[in-house]
């Protein structure tokens, strides 16, 4: 049943709060989010680089999500909004991994990458207009915060494969 609800939460048809609140639902949504980025990068980072940049990113959306969620007195909501974060950025990283193999021949996997970033954006200010109370609009925006944010500070781990000629 979570399963259906996160991909609704991708289609942005349903909401955090059409979770069940649970923290082992949300201790398994954070474990598949790492293992999914850790699939998803692995072939471009070294193995190490990866299990750091991804252990990183992850503890970083759970602080964030839960200094936000506090500063805007919705505490209540964290289990719930961090379930439907790293649910549906996982279910999102393996597609969009999924999709880069699949296509490598025909499709840059870039270009594959880039559509799936808009749409985690969306999927996040999707989420996080239902959890802090906020537009459509302002939760993108804090979205794209979030990722330029994880993205320097994960990128200060990341150690990439050397190229082989």
């Amino acid at each position: 049943m979570t399963f259906k609800i996160l991909l609704e939460i991708c289609l942005l048809r349903a909401a955090p709060q059409d979770l069940p609140s649970s923290r082992v639902g949300m201790g398994s949504a954070l474990a598949a989010y790492a293992l999914a980025d850790v699939i998803a990068i692995y072939d471009i980072l070294t193995p190490g680089s990866a299990v750091l940049a991804v252990g990183v990113d992850t503890l970083l959306l759970a602080a964030t999500t839960q200094l936000v969620l506090l500063w805007r007195h919705f505490e209540n909501r964290v289990t719930q909004t961090l379930t439907a974060l790293a649910g549906s950025g996982a279910l999102l990283s393996m597609l969009a991994w999924s999709g880069a193999v699949l296509l490598r021949g025909s499709l840059s996997p870039e270009w594959i990458w880039a559509a799936f970033l808009v749409w985690y954006t969306l999927v996040f200010g999707h989420v996080l207009r239902h959890a802090l109370a906020i537009s459509f609009t302002v939760g993108v925006g804090a979205s794209i915060v979030y990722i330029f944010l994880s993205m320097g500070v994960t990128g200060l781990f990341m150690n990439p494969v050397p190229a082989t000629n």
